[in-house]
């Protein structure tokens, strides 16, 4: 996909409908029509990448010089995540976690589970465009390196977005996508914006490996059972209150919105199947009624259960 002027909304209109994510053919390796390249400094590249399968799958990737290179989560999977050689993050990734590699940096991950992510290539000069923009120009040169793998809600709801247009979107949908792109550019943006401003604060520690391992397994084997934090931190041998600081660090969410994103994650599995209704689907997923799953449904997936099964079958 490739980012234009709204100039070209007419044309755009008339235009049959497609899908404005592609496909890459390899991790970080954006092809195919649509997709900007890296010598086109004024255009944002979008496309997707998945992994299906167990075992560990190591990939690397070299971020061109003069663009960004945006990974957004879009399904739960255990990775290690090096930048330049170095480590920057292992551990369980949950949707609409995001990472940004600057212009020039390697990158190399080892994925464990399957994998599902979003990928934006954002231009340096876009970047520096839209700083412009809000500051009245004048300035240097805007960066938005940081190697951490976070978490945003506001991304996690871009990211979301973009998904739902690509697949409900026909006339407009080019449109529609690019304003999203420009969204989360200046959402990026923002975030760096505040890091001098936070206070330094103490890191906590994060769970350990082998016991957010215990965690997520146990998590994953009774989701269709009434679990509380004390049966998951029983099940990673600690105390209610050292459980769930040290689970937030490790996953950079609560436990029990950790367990809420795995449920839906079930519920979309089962919803691609067309045996299952939607009770079967919230009842399977370890919702106690339809109405608290449609609710939670909609509120991490950004549609409602029937819309985005419907979605699915469209494009299938």
């Amino acid at each position: 996909m490739q980012t234009s002027s709204f100039a070209d909304a007419g044309a755009w209109s008339a235009q049959t409908p497609r899908s404005y994510i592609r496909d890459e053919d390899a991790w970080r390796l954006p092809t195919g029509p649509g997709v900007a390249h890296a010598e086109d400094r004024a255009r944002l590249g979008l496309s997707r990448w998945s992994l299906t399968g167990a075992g560990a799958t190591e990939m690397s990737a070299a971020t061109p010089e003069g663009s960004y290179t945006v990974g957004v989560s879009l399904r739960s999977t255990d990775i290690t995540f090096l930048q330049d050689g170095r480590l920057a993050y292992e551990g369980r990734v949950m949707p609409g976690m995001f990472q940004v590699t600057s212009p020039g940096h390697s990158a190399r991950a080892v994925f464990h589970s399957a994998c599902d992510v979003l990928h934006l290539y954002v231009p340096q000069s876009l970047l520096d465009a839209c700083h412009r923009e809000v500051s009245g120009g004048g300035v240097e040169s805007m960066m938005i390196d940081d190697p951490v793998i976070s978490h945003d809600p506001c991304i996690e709801r871009l990211g979301q977005a973009l998904l739902l247009a690509d697949e409900a979107f026909t006339a407009f949908g080019r449109m529609y996508v690019d304003s999203i792109n420009l969204a989360l550019v200046s959402r990026l943006l923002e975030l760096r914006s505040r890091v001098p401003l936070r206070p330094v604060k103490e890191r906590k520690s994060a769970l350990p490996k082998w016991r957010l391992k215990r965690a997520v397994e146990f998590i994953d084997a009774h989701l269709s059972d009434t679990i509380g934090l004390e049966d998951v931190a029983s099940a990673a041998g600690l105390t209610r209150m050292h459980f769930a600081a040290q689970f937030r660090v490790a996953t950079g969410l609560r436990p029990h919105e950790y367990l809420l994103r795995r449920r839906i994650e079930c519920a979309q599995q089962l919803l691609s199947d067309e045996d299952y209704s939607l009770l079967d689907a919230a009842q399977l997923a370890g919702f106690r009624s339809q109405a608290h799953f449609t609710t939670v449904f909609k509120r991490v997936v950004g549609a409602t259960p029937k819309r985005w099964r419907d979605a699915q079958h469209v494009c299938s």
